[in-house]
């Protein structure tokens, strides 16, 4: 049986804007990974990439807010036998990508990149066009698409039929907020937030308001993957035990052998506060509407049942679209997430809304024959 592995991972800083292109952000975080991991960008022969911009007002401009294989090759001087970009566009796609490449023999080592980048002067949730085609005929229009609208309709839903409310959201984003702090890359660390700052800020698209909304910043994160038997001496290893989409989630247990009862960590997308919501239920962590019980009484505090977006998720962090996720999840699984560290163990990763969401299982140690999970 091939066995991948994550073997190290790299980060540029994050910021909320910057005289640097994407490009530089892109490089910085891609040597960084090469350095972690112990090999040469000699040796790295597979790329996979998540370029897409998703922002409403985005001018979808290479180099500019999208990098592509193409320009990371010319920018890295890399030499490939395989390489993607996919339009899919969460880190947890990369990887199950760049797993099915290494299993198949097509490389030996995958860079996976996926760079941000916000430039204020530009609409950042807002989509100036009269013209609409295809599905977007019957959501543009409506403003459907824009600050996140679609979203804000589910949360409601949600709110309506399990009795939530805003508190409920608000325990999400200061929970965020409170891990952040223990995250020196994480563009809130130093900017606690309290409930009536919380309630008082504008709305964006009711239930949420500014604060559940995550922050647009530039920056770049990068790993790199390889057979287990091609693993680097001083390499710090992640083995990818499982992977999935959102439809066919429960894939991801039976791949791993693993059940939601041994999870250590949860890392949950969180673009807006409401969304972890949707996937701790769905797993059945918690219960059909279950979710908000679980943050009031604590149980995804740090130390706690199931310690969720340990390193501050998107809310906390930035929106980097879902590798910041996964880089919390490698560096709780090798044990090197320093004063945010959980016990060790299987860490669940999450990336994308509810229909289109992919998931990942990352583990510290190298998997043995098991008769199976908790749940």
């Amino acid at each position: 049986m091939t066995r991948v592995v994550i073997a190290g991972f790299g980060n540029s800083e994050i910021t909320r804007k910057s005289g640097r292109g994407i490009i530089a952000f892109a490089v910085e975080a891609a040597l960084a990974a090469l350095v972690d991991t112990g090999i040469d960008r000699n040796e790295v022969d597979g790329y996979v990439g998540a370029p897409f911009a998703t922002n409403a007002g985005s001018p979808h401009a290479e180099g500019g807010d999208e990098i592509s294989l193409k320009t990371m090759m010319h920018a890295l001087g890399l030499r490939l036998n395989w390489g993607a970009d996919l339009y899919r566009r969460y880190a947890t796609d990369m990887v199950a990508s760049a797993a099915h490449a290494l299993i198949a023999g097509e490389t030996r080592y995958v860079l996976g990149l996926r760079a941000l980048y916000f430039t204020p002067e530009l609409d950042y949730a807002v989509a100036d066009t009269d013209k609409a085609f295809g599905n977007d005929q019957f959501t543009k229009p409506f403003g459907f698409t824009t600050a996140g609208a679609r979203f804000a309709s589910r949360a409601w839903a949600y709110m309506q039929r399990h009795g939530a409310d805003r508190d409920d959201l608000f325990a999400i984003v200061d929970l965020a907020r409170r891990n952040a702090a223990l995250n020196p890359d994480a563009v809130w660390r130093d900017r606690p937030l309290d409930h009536d700052t919380y309630m008082a800020a504008r709305m964006i698209a009711e239930p949420h308001g500014l604060f559940d909304c995550d922050l647009p910043v530039c920056g770049a994160q990068a790993f790199i993957m390889c057979r287990e038997e091609e693993l680097p001496p001083s390499a710090h290893p992640a083995w990818v035990t499982g992977w999935s989409g959102f439809s066919s989630p429960s894939r991801l247990w039976g791949q791993s052998g693993r059940a939601t009862g041994d999870l250590a960590t949860a890392q949950l997308y969180d673009g807006f506060s409401s969304m972890i919501w949707e996937w701790l239920d769905g797993f059945g962590i918690t219960p059909e509407g279950g979710a908000p019980a679980f943050f009031r009484d604590g149980h995804a505090e740090s130390g706690a049942r199931l310690p969720i977006n340990s390193f501050g998720g998107a809310l906390g962090e930035g929106r980097l679209h879902g590798i910041g996720h996964l880089r919390e999840a490698y560096l709780q699984t090798t044990g090197r997430a320093g004063q945010r560290q959980q016990r060790s163990g299987p860490s669940l990763v999450q990336n994308g809304p509810f229909d289109d969401s992919s998931f990942v299982l990352l583990e510290p140690e190298r998997p043995g024959h098991r008769a199976g999970g908790r749940r």
